[in-house]
């Protein structure tokens, strides 16, 4: 239609429906859109339901429908009378008439040369584009055909980076679609489809049907005016006698502009961004390079990539008819461009909004104007290195921290985490940080819940986002602060415990804030089947079974997370709670997002570890073809045992099968009375109970207060219940007696309770004294003291007494011989082989050999004596082979043919385990489970 600047007409697109939801009044579908950037707007007060196409390029912008404007008008063909097609009598026939032209829609499909030798037959040539007019109009002949590709007579195969036409001028038009030219030389083909009339570079021997063009008759086309290079370029200017640009690279190391701001700077001086048409002008910019950029500093040059629907073309709106080598072979983003000594001239993509020195261009002649004055490049800073813009003030971090301290930093200098509201408070910060900033990315104030609703810590409303591409991701479930980053200055969501530089933000005034006072969580109580500690509620699923990220799921669906541990007391309540479980299970910990560098997964910071002996695993990750992370040790569990290890933490295969832990706030509303560690000790409900005299006394004094109320001195035989004592001393802050001593047994330590020492927890260099009590302090250790000491005390009450020692029968055992030493009980020689693995085989043949077999187990008392043993071995083998396999039947038989007449299996049925025929005893519970044959582990002989 050849639209003019000032033109304004109304098209059929119009959301008078619904609002914002666009449709063609004739109702034909929407399939393509030409929005003006910004639009549509819908302002006045929801009343812009009408939409305009306005100006040279056509872009459309909705507008009140009462308005005057021009319009156009649409409707399908008349019917002619004789069906033939109109022709103009200037052109053959089958050719149609444009301006001072002929076209021909070719019908077969031919390579690139067989296309321009066709042309040339019909007195034609391929057809050339000389502007948008006539683009339009090819575009309109071959938009809508079913073929991808026609030939236009454009391409670089003569010069490689160089196009021209077949009538061998210049292509001073193009229109190349996205990620075009590309770095292929090859020839032009216009598309059709959606991408209608934009310009692809295509194998010139691919086929497709083509365009031709040639003068239409008795027409003659006006010379072009003459254009005249007798002109020389400013000084301090490059250029050569085969070009009419001069050009001039500007160094600014303090002043650095953005393409946007080089490119206005250009046009204030009478030019525009330098625009390199040929080789001859590629080498005088190249020539400019070495000498303006010793330290290979890219420098903007007019090229962009601005419009997603486009391709290439330089500032100046000339062609880019001439590709070095260049960086611009997808259109992944909204680039500009800017070209580069390093290591070799090439042009290359930047964010438009990254700071460069930069080249400018004016044609030979051109009166040169001043510069014009550049915005001031300092900052006001004040005494503390604040930095005043406006009415706020903002500090930049130069070390790396997590979001938490970062945010009490800003919290004890009388701000906050920097709040972002606008475009402009956006780039004033990224420039800050772009000229100072020594960190790639720095904490700001917004923060994602679980549900990934974003909010301002400083209680802002979101009104603004400047995401980075594919962010937030959310990755992992785990990220739920954000960052503003150097590279491009948008967003990206992150861990809140990784650790990132950070800006605080204040208002100026802020000498007469005061700061608020912390205001203490709300008590609050939990719903049933859940647990109440510290204000948090926790719920153990023992008998479910997940691998770490569904564990995870479920944790969120029930509105929390996976447990997170913070501090010593949550440690010890959860490994209390561990003996109510039958498997190792799952915490939030992880390190999914970066290799060994440990987050939890619902966001809180790392501020406390209790790693076990073996853990973290620094070891590589293993990817196999069937099993790609088999080997990476990702995701963090809680250890049921050995008794040294309970409670401690360790990293494994994140697609293992575990119980897991959930973690959530506890509720205002549910709030009943504040919970505390007592209550779990009094509890009787398990058999076993204690209490705290709160009275200081010496241990002998304690001891018979204890029985007094028909109870002991405690005696402390596992991991859980040292873990709930611990909480004990914790609560009243004192150091407790325990049962333990040695002045009534001759210096031999013992609990008073006749229990056996199995499980102990003593101090650094403890036991000290010979004849001494025992006590337990606040931070969980044993340690020894005169008997006569007074301290708080804990008595135990208990359902189940210490077992008697079962009378030896008469008898020897062998000798031991070398490492080897058999221990008798009860009528039997037993030997204990920890360090050596074997399979179960392997073992068999070992006890063979020694004359004996792989241990059967007849009773409790039997079990309870394998069990106590092997519990002083656990340092060295975790589990034992016993004489435990299946026969033909698949039945379980006892290899020394002692009858199947007791059972001691771990929670899961051993008949459901497939090819797992071999036993094992368990050297924590004492239970049996059934394994692989081919294991290697400790074994037992009897």
């Amino acid at each position: 239609l050849s639209l003019e600047a000032v033109d304004v007409l109304w098209i059929g697109l119009n959301d008078l429906k619904t609002q914002m939801f666009f449709e063609w009044s004739d109702g034909t579908p929407v399939t393509y859109t030409k929005w003006l950037p910004g639009e549509p707007t819908h302002e006045a007060i929801g009343q812009e339901d009408c939409v305009i196409m306005a100006g040279e390029d056509g872009y459309w912008a909705d507008s009140a429908c009462d308005r005057k404007f021009g319009y156009i008008c649409r409707r399908d063909p008349v019917q002619g009378v004789s069906g033939t097609a109109k022709t103009d009598p200037a052109c053959p026939k089958g050719w149609e008439r444009y301006s001072f032209y002929c076209y021909l829609v070719g019908h077969t499909s031919v390579t690139f040369s067989e296309a321009k030798k066709t042309c040339e037959r019909t007195s034609g040539y391929l057809a050339t584009i000389g502007d948008r007019y006539e683009q339009a109009y090819l575009t309109s002949l071959i938009g809508l055909r079913p073929e991808k590709h026609f030939w236009i007579g454009v391409s670089d195969m003569e010069e490689p980076g160089s196009f021209k036409w077949v009538t061998g001028e210049g292509a001073l038009y193009t229109n190349w679609n996205a990620a075009m030219p590309g770095k292929e030389a090859g020839c032009v083909a216009l598309r059709t489809g959606n991408a209608a009339g934009l310009w692809d570079v295509q194998n010139c021997d691919v086929k497709a049907k083509f365009l031709c063009k040639k003068l239409a008759d008795k027409v003659t086309v006006p010379d072009a005016p003459e254009t005249t290079s007798d002109f020389k370029c400013p000084s301090g200017w490059d250029t050569s006698n085969r070009t009419n640009s001069c050009f001039r690279g500007f160094v600014r190391e303090q002043r650095m502009k953005t393409w946007l701001e080089a490119r206005d700077f250009c046009r204030e001086i009478g030019g525009d961004l330098a625009a390199i048409r040929s080789e001859e002008e590629q080498t005088v910019v190249e020539n400019l390079l070495k000498k303006k950029s010793p330290s290979f500093q890219p420098f903007w040059i007019g090229l962009q990539n601005l419009d997603p629907d486009g391709g290439l073309s330089w500032s100046d709106g000339s062609p880019v008819n001439y590709k070095a080598k260049h960086e611009f072979y997808y259109a992944e983003f909204q680039d500009c461009g800017a070209i580069s000594e390093k290591p070799f001239p090439i042009w290359i993509k930047e964010h438009c909004e990254y700071s460069h020195n930069w080249i400018c261009e004016i044609k030979k002649g051109t009166p040169l104007k001043s510069e014009p004055p550049g915005p001031s490049a300092t900052y006001e800073v004040i005494e503390d290195g604040w930095i005043v813009k406006g009415d706020k003030q903002y500090f930049f971090s130069t070390e790396k921290t997590s979001m938490e301290k970062a945010r009490t930093f800003c919290k004890n200098n009388h701000g906050h985490l920097a709040t972002i509201g606008n475009n402009s408070e956006r780039k004033f910060l990224w420039k800050y940080i772009l000229k100072n900033g020594k960190l790639n990315s720095y904490f700001i104030g917004l923060i994602q819940n679980a549900e990934h609703q974003f909010s301002w810590m400083s209680g802002s409303p979101v009104h603004y986002a400047a995401w980075a591409q594919g962010e937030p991701n959310f990755a992992g479930g785990q990220e739920h602060c954000v960052v503003l980053n150097k590279k491009d200055g948008l967003w990206n969501d992150v861990n809140c415990d990784f650790s990132n530089g950070y800006i605080c933000e204040r208002h100026r005034s802020f000498t007469n804030a005061t700061l608020p006072s912390a205001v203490p969580s709300t008590p609050g109580g939990c719903s049933a089947d859940w647990i109440l500690f510290k204000n948090k509620c926790y719920k153990f699923f023992g008998s479910s079974h997940n691998y770490w990220a569904a564990a995870r799921i479920a944790c969120t669906r029930l509105g929390g997370n996976l447990a997170s541990i913070q501090n010593e007391q949550v440690q010890a309540f959860l490994t209390y709670k561990l003996k109510d479980v039958s498997s190792d299970p799952w915490i939030g910990l992880n390190d999914r997002l970066s290799e060994l560098n440990f987050v939890w997964s619902d966001g809180s910071a790392v501020s406390y570890t209790n790693w076990a002996k073996d853990s973290p695993k620094l070891v590589e990750p293993q990817y196999t073809h069937f099993f790609p992370l088999l080997q990476q040790f990702d995701c963090v569990s809680l250890k049921r045992g050995p008794p040294d290890d309970t409670g401690k933490w360790n990293d494994e295969e994140c697609y293992k099968y575990k119980g897991y832990i959930c973690q959530k706030n506890s509720d205002p509303e549910l709030f009943k009375s504040s919970a505390t560690v007592l209550s779990f000790a009094s509890d009787h409900s398990s058999g076993i109970s204690y209490s705290v005299t709160h009275s200081k006394m010496n241990w002998e004094e304690a001891h018979k207060n204890c029985q007094n109320n028909a109870s002991e001195l405690a005696s402390i035989l596992d991991a859980f219940s040292q873990a709930l004592l611990f909480l004990l001393a914790d609560e009243y802050g004192e150091p407790l007696w325990i049962g333990l001593n040695s002045n009534m047994t001759n210096g031999k330590y013992q609990w008073i309770d006749r229990w056996n020492l199995v499980y102990s927890k003593w101090s650094s260099g403890e036991p000290k004294q010979t004849l001494a009590c025992v006590y337990l302090d606040t931070d969980g250790t044993w340690k020894t003291a005169s008997c006569e000491e007074k301290f708080f005390s804990v008595c135990k009450k208990s359902d189940v007494l210490a077992p008697t020692e079962p009378p030896q029968l008469p008898g020897k055992c062998p000798e031991s011989r070398g490492h080897k030493s058999w221990i008798p009980f009860h009528g039997h020689c037993y030997y204990f082989e920890a360090s050596k693995k074997r399979s179960w085989s392997q073992a068999h043949d070992e006890c063979a050999r020694l004359g004996a077999d792989l241990v059967s187990v007849e009773d409790y008392n039997e079990g309870n004596f394998l069990s106590e043993t092997i519990k002083i071995l656990h340092g060295k083998s975790l589990n034992f082979w016993i004489g435990l396999k299946k026969d033909d039947s698949k039945g379980w038989v006892w290899t020394d043919k002692s009858a199947m007449d007791f059972v001691n299996w771990g929670w899961r049925d051993p008949s459901q385990k497939r090819l797992e025929d071999c036993g094992e005893l368990d050297a924590l519970s004492g239970s049996w489970k059934a394994k692989f044959c081919s294991f290697k582990k400790g074994y037992i002989c009897k």
